[in-house]
C-alpha cells in the first residue's frame, strides 16, 4: 500500500513538473520573441527575414499614438453639456455682435472646465493643500481668464441698453463653472448662479417676446445650459470635483496640451532573480526539488539558547530591524494657527442681485435696507454678529458663521443654513422653506405666518423651533425641539422601515 502510495506520489510530482517545465518554456519564448520584436522595431526591419529563412512578424507593432479611452465623468459630459453649450453658441451668433463675443469667451470656459474634468479623471488630488494648492492654482488660471473676460464684456458695455440684459445674465451665470474649486456640495452652487441669471432672462424675455423670438430661444438656451451643468455635478460631482486616486500628477497633466494622453508609468524594476538559478539555470531548479525530505538537511539548527520565544531577554534589544522602504509622500504642511492668518476685511457688497455680507466680527449693527424682491442675500464667515435685512428679499443663506443672528422680515424661496453653529434666526413675515445642513446648535423663531413652511434638515443636532403660543400674548413664544434620532427596522418585504424618534416630557 505504502509503493502504490510513493508511485501516486512520483506520478504526480512528475506530472506538476512537467507542467512547470511547459510554461516556463513557453515563457522564455514569449520573452525572447517580444527581444526580437523589439530589436526589429528599433532598426526599422520589422516583418523582414531572419535566421532560417523564415519571416518573423514582430508581436508588437511600432508605437503609434492611439485614442484614449476617455473616463466616464467625460463622456458623460460630451452627451449632456456639449449639445447644450452648442444649442447656447449657435443662437449667440445668430445675434451677432457683443452676445457673439461674450458667447466666445463663455466656449472658452467650458472647454477649461471640460479639460479639468478630465485631468481629475486621470489624476490623483493634489495633496499638498488640495484646491488651495500652487498645482489647482495653475490648473484653473485657463478657467479663471474666460470668466474674467465674459465679466469685462458687460461691464465695459453698460451704454448698450438693448443688449445689456443679455450680456449680465451670462455674466450672473457663467460663475457656475467656478462648481470645480466647490467643496462639498458644487451643485446647489450652480443653481445659486441660474437663479441669478434667470433675473435678467426674464426681462430679455418681456422685452422681446413680441418682437424677436430668437432672443426667447436664446433665453431658453442659456437657461438650459446651466441647468444641464448642474444636473451633470449633481450627478458625476456631488461631493466635489472626482478625482482618480489612482491617477498619475496632477502637476504633469497640467502641463500637456488638452487631448495629449498622459506618459505611461515607469516600469517597476525587474525582481531579483532567486539564488538557485544563479547555478545552473533550470536544472539547478529541479535539483532542489528532486531532494525530497533531503531539501531540508543544508538547514541549520537554532540552539535552544538563541530563540527569542524561550528567552525574553533577547527581545529588548535595540537591534536595527530591516523593513522594506515605505513609499512616502510628501510631508504635511501643517494648518497655520488662528492667531496667525490673515483676517479678510468685513465687506457689504451689492454685486447685481446679491448682496454680499463677509467676514464680520463683533458687529451687532448690521444692516440691509436698500433690498428688492429679485435680491439674494449670502452671508460667510461672520462670527459673534447680528444681522438685520429688511424687506422682502428672495432668498437668505448664511455659510460658515458662528453665533451669528439674523433677523429677516419675508422671503419668496428659501432660507439656508450651512455650517453655522449657534445660530439664530428670527423671520417676523413669511418664509415657505428652511434648510438647515451640518449645523449643531441652533433656535429659528416663526411667525403665524410661517408656520406652514417646510423644514428640512440633515446632519444636525440640537435644533430647536420657536413657535407662537396659540392664545397666547404677542411675542410669546413655544420651543419645540426636533428630532434627532431614526429607528430602522428591516421588513418581510425586503425594505427598511425609519421611524423618527421623538423625545419629549
Amino acid at each position: 500500500m505504502a509503493a502504490t502510495s510513493g508511485i501516486a506520489n512520483l506520478s504526480t510530482l512528475t506530472q506538476r513538473l512537467e507542467a512547470a517545465t511547459s510554461r516556463l518554456e513557453d515563457l522564455a519564448q514569449i520573452h525572447g520573441d517580444r527581444l526580437l520584436g523589439g530589436a526589429l522595431c528599433a532598426l526599422g526591419v520589422a516583418g523582414t527575414a531572419v535566421a532560417g529563412g523564415v519571416p518573423q512578424p514582430p508581436p508588437f507593432p511600432p508605437s503609434a499614438p492611439t485614442a484614449e479611452e476617455l473616463p466616464p465623468a467625460v463622456e458623460a459630459w460630451d452627451e449632456q453639456i456639449t449639445p447644450a453649450l452648442s444649442a447656447y453658441t449657435s443662437l449667440s451668433f445668430q445675434l451677432g455682435d457683443l452676445i457673439a463675443d461674450q458667447a466666445k469667451s463663455v466656449q472658452e470656459a467650458f472647454e477649461a472646465q471640460r479639460h479639468i474634468v478630465l485631468l481629475a479623471a486621470s489624476s490623483a488630488k493634489p495633496g499638498n493643500g488640495g484646491l488651495q494648492s500652487p498645482t489647482f492654482a495653475k490648473i484653473v488660471e485657463p478657467l479663471q481668464k474666460a470668466l474674467m473676460a465674459v465679466t469685462e464684456i458687460r461691464e465695459k458695455n453698460r451704454a448698450q441698453k438693448k443688449i445689456f440684459n443679455h450680456l449680465s445674465a451670462v455674466s450672473e451665470g457663467i460663475p457656475a463653472a467656478g462648481w470645480v474649486a466647490i467643496e462639498p456640495k458644487p451643485a446647489p452652487f450652480v443653481g445659486e448662479m441660474k437663479d441669478s441669471a434667470q433675473f435678467y432672462l426674464n426681462r430679455v424675455i418681456n422685452d422681446f417676446k413680441n418682437q424677436d423670438k430668437t432672443h426667447v430661444e436664446w433665453c431658453r438656451s442659456v437657461s438650459k445650459l446651466l441647468q444641464t451643468l448642474q444636473d451633470y455635478v449633481e450627478d458625476k460631482h456631488t461631493v466635489g470635483l472626482m478625482w482618480n486616486p489612482k491617477g498619475g500628477d496632477a502637476a504633469s497633466f497640467a502641463g500637456r496640451p488638452p487631448g495629449t494622453p498622459p506618459a505611461p508609468p515607469a516600469a517597476p524594476p525587474a525582481p531579483a532573480p532567486p539564488s538557485m538559478l544563479a547555478g545552473g539555470g533550470m536544472e539547478a531548479v529541479f535539483g532542489q526539488l528532486n531532494q525530497g525530505e533531503g531539501i531540508t538537511k543544508s538547514l541549520k539548527k537554532v540552539d535552544p539558547s538563541q530563540m527569542t520565544h524561550k528567552n525574553p531577554s533577547l527581545r529588548t534589544k535595540d537591534e536595527p530591524v530591516a523593513t522594506s522602504p515605505k513609499s512616502s509622500g510628501p510631508p504635511k504642511i501643517p494648518s497655520k494657527p488662528e492667531s496667525l492668518r490673515t483676517k479678510k476685511p468685513a465687506k457689504t457688497q451689492l454685486d447685481g442681485t446679491k448682496w454680499m455680507i463677509e467676514n464680520y466680527e463683533d458687529n451687532r449693527s448690521i444692516v440691509i435696507e436698500q433690498t428688492e424682491i429679485s435680491h439674494t442675500v449670502n452671508i460667510f464667515n461672520c462670527k459673534n454678529s447680528i444681522i438685520q435685512i429688511k424687506g422682502k428679499v428672495n432668498a437668505v443663506s448664511m455659510v460658515s458663521c458662528s453665533k451669528t443672528s439674523v433677523l429677516v422680515d419675508s422671503l419668496v424661496s428659501s432660507l439656508s443654513v450651512t455650517s453655522s453653529p449657534s445660530f439664530v434666526v428670527q423671520v417676523t413675515g413669511k418664509v415657505p422653506t428652511v434648510l438647515i445642513d451640518a449645523t449643531d446648535s441652533g433656535l429659528l423663531y416663526l411667525s403665524k405666518e410661517s408656520l406652514d413652511a417646510e423644514i428640512i434638515t440633515a446632519k444636525c443636532s440640537a435644533i430647536n423651533i420657536s413657535v407662537p403660543l396659540q392664545g397666547g400674548e404677542d411675542g410669546e413664544f413655544i420651543e419645540h425641539a426636533l428630532p434627532e434620532q431614526m429607528k430602522h427596522t428591516f421588513q418581510q418585504d425586503g425594505k427598511f422601515k425609519t421611524e423618527i424618534i421623538a423625545h419629549t416630557g
